[in-house]
């Protein structure tokens, strides 16, 4: 799993943490130069879609994007909350054009979570695409996310992927340890352990999330 590089003041956001502790994303905090997140050639700037709107009005944003474009091949801008932001107060026009020339200008790819816990999913999926590339493998994640599998292998690879921290490695480990979707849900924790690049920790993870019978009262505790 590629090790990602986070600015020392994110760690008041909890993101570090959730990466770390809930998908178990391997993580060096220190203060960084340029960008709040580096995942190999991504760098990935974190701002609250408030701050965006005050760093759009005093230039701050087109500096910054300017400057993650100059020192990565890729780059990403993740706006957290509302979106738009209440701080437009009837400017929503200007905030879309600022954020249109940021991507058009300068080749950044805009995401809007609502929440940090949204921001780590999304961090733990680029790290998860970012090892696939230095590996030299497409990394296919993000198409099985917005286009429906053709086969039926890339289908059982797609579903695997639904389990937090199993990206498109795991999956093909998974399936090719055990075969079939069935043999992989049915196997016991231990099995999956032996599967190289689970482990205990996922492996846990994952049977507590076969085995739970909460019926989505944790998801919605967490979601108010």
């Amino acid at each position: 799993m590629l090790t990602i590089e986070i600015d020392a003041r994110e760690e008041a956001s909890g993101i570090p943490r959730l990466l770390a502790e809930r998908f178990s994303v391997p993580v060096r905090v220190r203060p960084l130069p340029v960008g709040d997140y580096v995942l190999g050639g991504l760098a990935v700037e974190r701002k609250t879609s408030l701050d965006l709107a005050r760093s759009i009005a005093d230039g701050r944003a087109f500096d910054q994007a300017r400057r993650l474009a100059d020192a990565f091949p890729r780059a990403a801008l993740v706006v957290e909350g509302l979106f738009p932001p209440p701080a437009c107060d009837g400017r929503e026009e200007s905030y879309f054009g600022a954020l249109a020339q940021l991507s058009w200008s300068f080749g950044l790819r805009v995401f809007p979570p609502r929440f940090p816990l949204d921001t780590a999913i999304l961090l733990q999926r680029f790290a998860e695409a970012e090892f696939d590339r230095a590996a030299a493998r497409p990394a296919k994640v993000d198409e099985r996310r917005f286009c429906k599998p053709r086969h039926a292998t890339d289908r059982r690879l797609f579903l695997l992927q639904g389990f937090f921290g199993v990206g498109p490695e795991r999956a093909r480990n998974l399936l090719h340890a055990f075969g079939s979707l069935r043999s992989v849900f049915c196997a016991p924790m231990e099995a999956w352990r032996e599967v190289p690049g689970v482990g205990p920790t996922l492996a846990r993870r994952m049977h507590e999330l076969l085995n739970d019978e909460s019926g989505g009262e944790e998801e919605q505790r967490d979601a108010g």
